[in-house]
């Protein structure tokens, strides 16, 4: 997994965090959070995913708990530090005229890394968006597709595309939106420089992410467009 990607998982995974202290025991939201630190933790470094397990089986089983607890949330900060050395200040990703297949191999990653759910809000999307980007898609993910141009193409390939992918994809039309942002299982947010379109074949773009504070109201913001949109 890139590390632009893996490092703002990190960084989701830990501003959504549940309780986890005290000797209760825990309910389905803290098993999932739990599993998908494990996950990410054994993506990023395999070694730390050892002892991180060990942690992670001594909370579920409400052994030492405290002691655990420290190991855990150490070793998701430990993770982001390592992470974020290895990227450039800011974090993200440019892309100058003509690197148009860097672009697409970044993109289609971060779709990829969707768990759940993938929202795409580009005004000139087209049909070779499920190609270029959306191919890379587990099955059972849910695709939501919000475009301002080339409806019948998008409604058409959206079609096909949910039909072979065993997934649900649904396309809405809407004159309100500017922005090229992808949202990723609803939490993450990334700003596209350009169109998936044609995005780094004669200008130069850029893919960032959106901090989990403002990526929180852009989610809202957008989701209030979506319900107002057109369904295709």
């Amino acid at each position: 997994m890139d590390a632009l990607i893996l490092l703002e998982k990190f960084r989701t995974l830990l501003s959504t965090a549940p309780s986890l202290e005290g000797r209760g025991s825990y309910g389905q939201e803290q098993f999932a959070w739990l599993g998908r630190a494990s996950a990410l933790v054994s993506t990023w470094d395999r070694s730390e995913a050892i002892s991180f397990n060990v942690a992670v089986n001594g909370m579920t089983g409400n052994f030492n708990r405290v002691a655990n607890h420290g190991i855990v949330f150490t070793t998701i900060h430990k993770a982001i530090a390592s992470l974020e050395d290895q990227l450039p200040r800011p974090s993200g990703q440019a892309f100058g005229p003509g690197a148009a297949y860097d672009f697409f191999k970044a993109l289609r990653e971060l779709a990829s890394s969707a768990e759940k759910s993938v929202l795409l809000v580009d005004p000139y999307m087209d049909a070779e968006t499920f190609d270029g980007y959306l191919s890379a898609l587990g099955s059972g993910r849910d695709v939501r597709l919000l475009l301002a141009r080339y409806a019948d193409d998008v409604r058409v390939a959206a079609e096909k595309f949910a039909l072979q992918h065993k997934c649900r994809v649904e396309a809405r039309k809407s004159n309100s939106i500017h922005d090229r942002v992808m949202f990723v299982d609803g939490a993450q947010c990334w700003v596209l420089g350009a169109s998936t379109k044609d995005a780094a074949t004669k200008k130069p773009t850029y893919l960032t992410p959106l901090s989990a504070d403002v990526a929180a109201q852009k989610i809202q913001i957008y989701e209030v467009i979506w319900n107002a949109a057109t369904a295709i």
